[in-house]
């Protein structure tokens, strides 16, 4: 009849097209990791194609489950003596765009939520995670830049609640992390410097006490012994090293940030980045395209690796058992400067 309200789609609709069982496009919609991958991108391709929108609220009742991961931020003060500057890590704005939307994307898919918060007023990161399990709020949670004695991992796996690493976590807890294969990646950019004839390195470190930062300097080592480290806390330093150093062959630093500082200190220098010296950086920011000669860097792969902590929340969430972690290869992306 004229202005009937059209039919909704349904588990069942999904399932004919796609020639599967309505309980495999479940299985697709809250355990991807229990379905062959070519099922599972053929289920996707009959949700787009249908529009099929999973009953959040519906699920939710019927599971007990809030059908929602939480994602929390933690943002320090630290302004570099800046009063009107933003915190540091505010500043990694397009790494965590990245993230964030390949995990929204990811869970939007299956018809989860997600819930991105911060600490207010003093609380710490694990007193968020408290506040959140005893709401119900949140049916697991991603841990991001996770330490080898993680206290928010220990707190997690003593509440036994499900929880997914970015960054690897310590033998004792569950392998339930995703991470960036950093040292292959790195030596992947040392193999491509070698073959283009480049034998001094200065490797241009950040200082601090992260996995990724020795992860990046032993897998760049390893493949190009004729290196001199060194380390740095600001740009500012790295800017002044740079201005007085004899020029190596190259100058690989562990982060674009640094990368760029070293070219432009260069430039300045008279010296042609990409002829006299190379330059390589590591993450692929946006920036890193655009410059008057644009940064050989390694990419990561951020809907990648979104994707994959998404699925393994999914693993988690279901109490599925134990498997190891995932490492994610940061691709060369080869560009002027080297």
């Amino acid at each position: 009849m004229a202005g009937d309200t059209p039919r909704r789609t349904t588990v069942a609709d999904v399932a004919k097209l796609a020639g599967v069982s309505a309980m495999t496009v479940s299985n697709v919609l809250n355990a991807p990791h229990r379905v062959a991958p070519q099922t599972v991108r053929t289920v996707r391709a009959a949700i787009d194609k249908l529009g099929y929108i999973p009953n959040h609220a519906a699920r939710a009742l019927s599971s007990g489950r809030s059908q929602v991961i939480g994602l929390p931020l933690y943002f320090d003060d630290e302004t570099d003596g800046d009063p009107d500057g933003e915190p540091e890590n505010l500043r990694l704005g397009g790494f965590l765009h990245g993230l964030l939307g390949g995990f929204v994307t990811a869970a939007a898919v299956s018809g989860y939520g997600v819930h991105v918060t911060t600490p207010t007023d003093g609380a710490t990161e694990i007193a968020l995670y408290d506040k959140l399990i005893a709401a119900r709020q949140v049916d697991a949670i991603v841990v991001l830049e996770t330490m080898p004695h993680d206290e928010r991992i220990e707190f997690l796996s003593r509440r036994r609640f499900p929880f997914v690493a970015f960054g690897r976590t310590a033998a004792e807890h569950r392998q339930c992390w995703v991470d960036v294969d950093n040292e292959a990646s790195m030596a992947a950019i040392a193999a491509h410097l070698r073959s283009t004839g480049r034998e001094r390195a200065v490797y241009l470190g950040t200082d601090s006490p992260l996995p990724w930062v020795h992860q990046r300097y032993d897998g760049f080592v390893r493949e190009f012994p004729a290196t001199v480290a060194r380390s740095f806390g600001s740009l500012e330093a790295v800017a002044t090293y740079v201005e007085d150093a004899e020029p190596p062959d190259v100058f690989v630093a562990d982060n674009d940030a640094f990368a760029v500082v070293a070219m432009r200190t260069l430039q300045r220098r008279g010296i042609t980045v990409g002829r006299d010296v190379a330059v390589t950086g590591f993450n692929d920011f946006p920036f890193a395209s655009m410059l008057d000669t644009p940064l050989t860097t390694a990419r990561i792969p951020l809907h990648s690796i979104a994707k994959c902590l998404f699925e393994r929340a999914l693993h988690e969430i279901a109490a599925a058992p134990d498997e190891p972690g995932r490492l994610v290869t940061a691709p060369l992306i080869v560009r002027a400067s080297a």
